[in-house]
């Protein structure tokens, strides 16, 4: 679904078990299925869309016409980063309440991520679910970044151009790096994690759907072995 990044199969599975025994599936959970898992569905083609957009005009861009032009250029590269933040972080959040439907927990207040953990570990706290939707190690810097860009500044203030020779071929390379500490004045910003911000975004889209991947998994090997929704 997301080549090179991952073929979200799982999503696949579940989509087709509940499409498959709607007799078994309570209209509670099919309402908030079909408002919650489209929505992020859509999230997730739109941070595809602005990550593949990153990656060509990182590599497509002629280097020798950035600088003459390096306001608009930095204007386009983060407007695609904050796109994909934007879009891979709501993914996050709608998939929170979309595993609450599955657990038949009510939708309150704002839901974030972690309220999915929050509101299972209450109810449930030895689910097997719980493993599977704590906040991975990578969360945190995600979670960093996203939120500096959203209410603060720019997160891809400054570029480097890369000359790499092998014998008679040569590449100029536009890298982008992402600060380590985002809220920290740009003038004091030090750059020693994530040296490329193309990297950094193509690896962190695997991580979110190989994540997704695995929470639709269970809930789909679970709803078969129960032979109902909710959970």
């Amino acid at each position: 679904m997301f080549s090179p990044y991952h073929r979200l199969n799982n999503c696949r599975k579940l989509e087709r078990w509940i499409d498959n025994n709607q007799s078994r599936v309570t209209n509670v959970v099919q309402k908030g299925h079909d408002r919650y898992h489209y929505a992020l569905l859509h999230k997730l083609k739109s941070a595809h869309f602005h990550l593949e957009n990153l990656h060509d005009i990182l590599v497509n861009t002629d280097a020798s016409t950035v600088l003459p032009n390096s306001e608009d250029f930095l204007q386009k590269v983060n407007m695609h980063i904050d796109s994909f933040f934007y879009s891979c972080g709501s993914s996050l959040d709608i998939l929170a309440r979309e595993i609450l439907v599955y657990f038949d927990i009510p939708i309150t207040g704002n839901v974030y991520f972690h309220t999915a953990y929050n509101s299972i570990n209450r109810s449930r706290p030895h689910d097997t679910i719980l493993t599977k939707i704590s906040d991975p190690t990578w969360k945190q810097e995600f979670s960093d970044y996203r939120n500096a860009l959203t209410h603060e500044v720019l997160i891809a203030g400054n570029f480097s151009i890369q000359f790499n020779a092998t014998g008679r071929n040569h590449q100029k390379t536009i890298v982008f790096p992402l600060p380590d500490d985002p809220r920290t004045d740009i003038e004091n910003r030090t750059f020693r994690r994530n040296s490329d911000a193309l990297t950094y975004c193509k690896t962190t889209f695997t991580r979110i759907l190989s994540l997704i991947n695995q929470i639709y998994g269970e809930i789909e090997e679970r709803a078969r072995l129960n032979n109902r929704l909710p959970l």
